[in-house]
């Protein structure tokens, strides 16, 4: 078999291949539920839950009819099997006695341009003890699901996995979930680690790094200090981008529906992809990732955006999850490049790795433009 004949092939299996791995549609959305406690009354502590509406679907299968839509009459229908699972997956406890939930029927509420079911409850505690909220929702499920946890009077939310335990009221204890700061760095550090579409971006940015462009044609870049330089600046650009309309998403000042960031955030992954394959802009990538971070930042700030927080207190917040997202994006990033750096002088590099690369990175984001417009399921997820 002719060389570019073996290489049309395997390049056809290995797209395929990767392309049929599958993505959810919303890849960098965690998922994210809130939970307001007032422990004023001790004995009868109450609370208010907001859980996503496709949260509450991937555990009692709410979509009776399969269209993929999710409309609030089909939760509603099942309002009874809401409040058995919350009763289930919360639970607090006053010293070593359990406290008896009694919750009301869920209603719609949009938090973020994204649909949850708002369940409010009281919990007969009995008597007056230290006030502990066990949280196992998604258990074994998701294990990227975090709620965040308000306990009136506390400064900060508290950040919870499934599984934790949230002392309620006095000194954070041992076993209580992280809150303020270092909260909110953690949660930043796990939303980019499960951000797909943000990592997939850069690394699309990051593939025609260790090569340079001449004649016509994709050499390895000799200079590795000079793609280490452009990379830097790369990352930079997206920082500075996201990180201002973060904030101003976060504090309401500028906000724009997910139904139309989620299908731009792919379309800058397409074109970007596309940009690899058929060079058009080779040089000042950096401000390319400034222009499309501006967009990815107003998607990460679907899990600030909701809460009602004082400004000071939102502003202690957001640095601590920007941080956390500079941190994993940065640990990601570097690792990425130290590889393709390693590779570069590959003399199948521009065809394997940026070439096919970018065609399967384009594939993915094209499939995700289509199921974010029309809320269809492609990929399986």
């Amino acid at each position: 078999m002719p060389s570019r004949t073996l290489n049309a092939v395997l390049s056809a299996v290995f797209f395929v291949a990767l392309s049929s791995l599958g993505f959810d549609a919303y890849a960098h959305s965690t998922s994210t539920a809130y939970l307001e406690v007032d422990a004023s009354a001790p004995s009868a502590p109450t609370l208010q839950w907001r859980i996503a509406l496709r949260d509450l679907d991937a555990l009692l299968d709410i979509d009776t009819n399969g269209d993929g839509q999710l409309i609030w009459g089909e939760v509603a229908d099942r309002a009874a099997d809401v409040m058995t699972l919350a009763a289930s997956r919360i639970s607090i406890t006053s010293g070593a006695t359990a406290c008896t939930l009694r919750l009301n029927s869920p209603r719609y509420v949009r938090l973020a341009d994204a649909g949850y079911a708002h369940v409010e409850g009281t919990a007969d505690c009995g008597a007056d003890g230290a006030l502990t909220l066990d949280y196992r929702l998604l258990e074994g499920v998701d294990p990227s699901h975090r709620v965040l946890v308000s306990v009136r009077g506390a400064s900060q939310p508290r950040i919870a996995a499934p599984g934790a335990t949230v002392a309620l009221q006095g000194a954070d204890s041992a076993t209580d979930a992280p809150s303020g700061f270092s909260g909110f760095l953690w949660s930043g550090i796990e939303h980019i680690a499960g951000g797909f579409d943000h990592l997939l971006f850069l690394l699309t940015l990051l593939l025609p790094s260790v090569v340079q462009r001449r004649a016509g044609h994709w050499m390895a870049q000799t200079d590795i200090r000079r793609a280490l330089t452009a990379v830097i600046w790369i990352v930079t650009a997206f920082t500075l981008a996201h990180s201002l309309t973060l904030a101003l998403a976060s504090f309401g000042i500028i906000r724009i529906p997910a139904r139309v960031i989620e299908p731009l955030i792919a379309l800058t992954i397409l074109a970007t992809a596309l940009n690899n394959v058929w060079p058009v802009v080779t040089r000042r990538l950096a401000a390319v990732a400034f222009g499309f971070g501006l967009i990815h930042g107003i998607g990460f700030a679907e899990v600030l955006a909701p809460l009602s927080l004082p400004r000071g207190e939102l502003a202690l917040a957001l640095l601590g999850f920007n941080l956390g997202v500079e941190i994993g994006q940065i640990s990601i990033v570097a690792a990425a490049f130290m590889v393709l750096a390693a590779v570069r002088r590959w003399s199948r590099y521009p065809r394997w790795v940026l070439g096919l690369g970018s065609a399967v990175i384009a594939h993915i984001a094209t499939l995700w433009f289509i199921e974010r417009v029309f809320d269809v399921s492609i990929l399986g997820f």
